[in-house]
């Protein structure tokens, strides 16, 4: 009896993992986040795969400059100073405009309106605001 119980048990965890695992396996990945500042601004705009693969392009050329922008700062343990603050700048700068190039009209006024959103609440965390 105890041994029915037991793998009665063990069939009903391995039931209930499977569905989890599936459950997390086709949940489509939401856009908007996930992406850090470059999924905000994508974020309500539909790209086509042509679009998306562009815009996977123009992520991977910037992303070893940041890494290694973000290490240097990870080494001196402080804030960035003035001079790498504007290095990062000028890198998301370029990169959020070659972003913008590959985008439709109607995209980009999408994505202006989401840079803005962006750019406030950058501004809001600076003055000490969430």
């Amino acid at each position: 009896m105890k041994a029915i119980r037991i793998a009665t048990l063990a069939a009903a965890l391995c039931v209930g993992m499977t569905s989890v695992a599936a459950a997390q396996g086709t949940e489509p990945p939401q856009q908007g986040r996930g992406g850090g500042m470059g999924g905000m601004l994508l974020k309500d705009i539909t790209l086509t795969d042509a679009q998306k693969a562009q815009v996977k392009t123009i992520r991977d050329k910037y992303v070893p400059q940041l890494q290694e922008l973000r290490k240097s700062i990870q080494a001196t343990g402080g804030p960035p100073d003035e001079a790498t603050r504007t290095k990062m700048t000028d890198i998301q700068t370029k990169q959020t405009a070659e972003i913008r190039a590959v985008l439709t009209a109607d995209q980009q006024a999408t994505f202006d309106k989401n840079l803005v959103e962006v750019k406030a609440r950058m501004a809001n965390r600076a003055n000490g605001s969430s």
